[in-house]
């Protein structure tokens, strides 16, 4: 599939890479399919990029590189969207926000982007636990020794 984009200009995105969200995201909810991209190899910070809307693409990163304990506990009707048995079938990113200052960014815990990347399923889930707020500051607790992660591929 060829999309031409706002930030990656036009991109060649094979079938077998798109994520397929039906639900969408929170807010673009007719969004429905998505590519993840990265500049660089194993880059923490990664492009969720909407394929019916080539002007939207989040920022991502998985939130175990600055939160280990991160532990969400999805909802029954999420697992069944996703078609998971439990989370260790799944990858979850966080969608991050990047002001004007980088060192403000924060990414949102209580909604995490969770996907299967077996099946290409993706889903926005809505976590009940007060502990994860919206706006967590990443590098308050980014350790020197994180791991990076790996590019998806479903």
């Amino acid at each position: 599939m060829k999309l031409k984009t706002t930030r990656f200009g036009m991109l060649d995105v094979p079938e077998e890479n798109i994520l397929n969200f039906p639900e969408g995201i929170i807010g673009f909810e007719n969004c429905k399919r998505f590519v993840i991209l990265s500049k660089k190899e194993n880059a923490p910070l990664r492009w969720l990029q909407s394929l019916d809307q080539p002007g939207l693409a989040f920022i991502i990163i998985n939130p175990m590189l600055f939160k280990p304990d991160y532990e969400p506990q999805l909802e029954r009707q999420d697992l069944a969207t996703l078609k998971i048995k439990d989370l260790s079938q799944a990858e979850i990113l966080s969608i991050v926000v990047v002001p004007e200052n980088p060192r403000d960014m924060v990414a949102n815990l209580m909604a995490p982007i969770v996907l299967n990347p077996k099946l290409c399923i993706g889903k926005q889930a809505i976590i009940k636990d007060a502990a994860y707020p919206t706006r967590y500051r990443i590098l308050d607790s980014y350790g020197e020794n994180a791991e990076s992660t790996q590019a998806l591929s479903c």
